[in-house]
């Protein structure tokens, strides 16, 4: 409620809002010009949702001004009256919608303790006032001339063998269909509600792809970037010696390494010699040691190690009850192998680790897998030590947001040098920004990053997407990580509605319509012999393909 507020008044909302009474909040907000963002969409969904076909806002306001003399400001007031009398069902004509409109003005009045009444011919004091033409006789007269215009046309028409009934005819017709059409709109609407009608809807457009695949050229802005801080230390004075200690920084180079890369560092130095500066020999020796680096990795391909700092959840509560979270590096473990080796301790002496797996016994017990977690921890030491390269490699992530678990398994991916598809739900500048830092800090040779809208909820999006990687950019998918995903708080049996539906959809139903549409995309395209493998969020994994 306190966001909606927020949305409404912005500004004019004082702080600690929650903690005013309604009544001193009501008086210290005051009037407002208008509807604001939170109350305008609820009215003109009502008025599109329950109104006949064709009636709009400003008709309402017509007739709460013609009938009832209100203005601006009390016609907000009955539009948002009316949002707690929504008609069930939709009005079928313009009667029935006077008719409700008359209904929710009275409620108005009795709520409001105002009177409505007709003007008066003469003030209080006895002068004559001038009379106003009321617009609804106006209305009547102009309705009367329309209707003799009509029945003259009509007596032309006849004399001289036009069907005027034709069109008309043809717009009974449509209209009926029509009618049929609504009613078939508001069953389904009663029956999924709004949220989940609006939550399917398909909206991909390839034209809105973004690809990022400049590798080479992020590579040499870091190297040269690197070279140039260097350069102004040493002209500080403060540079001593060579500093290539920053081991994530180093491997972001070699992973993006190529010969064009090499002959320029090899340029650099020797520009760097050639100047016969005595202060730049820490530049110099940072620009040979880059150089040679760079060099020796041409032959090996990208490799994906965590090289992130260690860090461990902190909680603390005050004495007044406030709770802070922060979190600080793990003590004792510089490294991933360090934390690889303390998680691992016990698991030499038949005691269960603390990060472990289970095996399911005969009895259907579960319980500690000793083997199962050996060969675990020894796949985690070995790509602590060694990496893990992903090129020649695609993969499809969805569910992509800035801070999400799917954002850091795309970085990792792209590090690795795999080739990424990944879906966004918030499709903006400000999105497309955020995959593109992404890349220019991890993308690895050969790697690429493809960024697209996307809505899990729509199975014809669904089919949509995995056409466009099978057939437009001819890719097949190794790896399907489905991490699109809709909070659905609060929720319980009794109170279950479109939202729940709709995150029940995105999450479980339409997870399984996407990899049944790869399976399908593969068999058509023929790449039958290459299984991919989709690893979903409850920590299953499926082959998909042959």
């Amino acid at each position: 409620m306190l966001g909606d507020l927020h949305k409404e008044f912005a500004s004019k909302l004082p702080d600690k809002a929650e903690d005013i009474p309604l009544k001193e909040l009501g008086a210290t907000i005051g009037t407002s010009s208008g509807l604001g963002k939170c109350t305008q969409p609820l009215v003109t969904r009502m008025l599109s949702t329950k109104m006949p076909g064709g009636f709009s806002a400003t008709q309402v306001r017509d007739h709460l001004q013609t009938v009832y003399g209100l203005g601006q400001q009390r016609q907000d007031a009955v539009l948002l009256m009316a949002l707690t009398m929504e008609p069930a069902t939709r009005l079928s004509s313009n009667s029935d919608v006077g008719v409700w409109l008359d209904t929710v003005a009275q409620a108005y009045a009795v709520h409001t303790g105002i009177v409505y009444s007709a003007a008066s011919a003469t003030s209080s004091d006895g002068t004559l006032q001038v009379s106003t033409v009321n617009s609804v006789e106006l209305q009547k007269v102009r309705q009367r001339e329309i209707k003799h215009i009509q029945q003259q046309i009509e007596v032309l028409a006849r004399y001289a063998g036009i069907d005027l009934r034709q069109d008309g005819r043809l717009a009974e017709s449509h209209q009926a269909n029509s009618k049929q059409l609504q009613a078939n709109i508001d069953n389904i609407t009663a029956e999924f509600g709004d949220e989940l009608i609006t939550g399917v809807q398909p909206q991909f457009d390839t034209r809105k792809a973004r690809q990022f695949d400049s590798y080479w050229n992020w590579v040499r802005q870091d190297a040269y970037k690197w070279i140039q801080q260097t350069i102004a230390v040493c002209i500080s004075g403060v540079a001593t010696d060579v500093d290539v200690s920053d081991e994530a920084r180093l491997q972001q180079l070699q992973n993006r390494a190529d010969l064009p890369l090499v002959q320029m560092l090899a340029g650099t130095v020797k520009i760097l010699n050639d100047s016969n500066n005595n202060v730049l020999r820490p530049a110099i020796q940072l620009a040979q040691a880059l150089h040679d680096a760079c060099k020796d990795s041409l032959s090996q391909p990208p490799v994906y190690r965590e090289l992130s700092e260690l860090m461990q959840p902190k909680t603390h509560i005050t004495l007044l009850g406030e709770v802070s979270y922060t979190e600080t590096p793990r003590p004792n473990e510089r490294t991933w192998t360090d934390y690889i080796k303390h998680m691992s301790d016990n698991r030499h002496h038949n005691i269960a680790p603390l990060i472990h797996l289970c095996g399911q016994t005969k009895s259907g017990q579960w319980s500690y897998d000793k083997q199962f977690s050996s060969t675990y921890y020894d796949g985690l030491s070995d790509i602590a030590r060694q990496g893990m390269s992903f090129v020649g490699r695609t993969a499809l992530v969805t569910g992509c947001g800035c801070g999400s678990i799917g954002a850091e398994i795309v970085r990792s991916l792209l590090i690795g040098g795999a080739k990424v598809l990944a879906t966004t739900s918030s499709y903006s500048r400000q999105t497309t920004l955020f995959f593109e830092d992404i890349y220019r800090k991890h993308g690895s040779h050969g790697s690429e990053l493809i960024v697209v809208p996307f809505n899990q909820g729509s199975v014809q999006y669904i089919d949509s997407l995995v056409t466009f990687v099978f057939s437009r950019l001819g890719w097949d998918l190794d790896y399907v990580i489905p991490f699109a995903a809709v909070s659905d708080i609060g929720s319980t049996v009794g109170n279950l509605g479109s939202h729940s539906e709709l995150a029940l959809r995105v999450m479980l139903t339409n997870v399984l319509q996407l990899l049944d549409s790869i399976k399908l995309a593969k068999v058509k395209y023929k790449q039958v012999g290459r299984p991919g493998f989709a690893h979903a969020v409850g920590n299953k994994t499926r082959r998909v393909g042959r």
